[in-house]
């Protein structure tokens, strides 16, 4: 049985940050040479994924999927339950890789690897969408 409040609330900060991602207009890696940018967008993006994370948990549990043992093991045992496609599995998981340099080498952290990050956030709303039509058909 899903927590349907849980999970609007979970997809409503996913939308608010990805809002606020646009309103920052980013055009190219140069925009984050303003330091304001720079530290904003990353932690917009860290915030995000972690949102993008409690999502896929939140189907991992309410599908009784298995126990993670890891963050981007939530995207596989995702796969596996038939919920995302292998591809997206992979793109997800790669973000999570993403997010832990956001979290944890941050003090090594370039515009490149933000940019880079920032460049793969529309497979977030593919993975909403995807959550929102798994939620329908149950």
């Amino acid at each position: 049985m899903f927590d349907l409040e849980r999970l609007t609330k979970i997809i409503s900060d996913i939308y608010r940050y990805l809002d606020d991602l646009e309103r920052m207009e980013l055009t190219d890696m140069r925009d984050l040479d303003d330091i304001k940018n720079f530290y904003a967008v990353s932690m917009i993006l860290f915030t995000l994924i972690n949102r993008v994370i409690d999502l896929g948990d939140e189907i991992v549990t309410s599908r009784n999927l298995g126990v993670p043992g890891t963050y981007r093991e939530i995207f596989n045992l995702l796969e596996r339950g038939k919920v995302i496609d292998k591809e997206l599995a992979s793109d997800l998981s790669n973000l999570v890789y993403q997010r832990n340099i956001l979290a944890h080498e941050y003090h090594n952290l370039t515009e490149k690897d933000v940019f880079r990050t920032y460049r793969r956030v529309p497979v977030i709303r593919k993975f909403v969408e995807r959550v929102k039509e798994n939620i329908k058909h149950v």
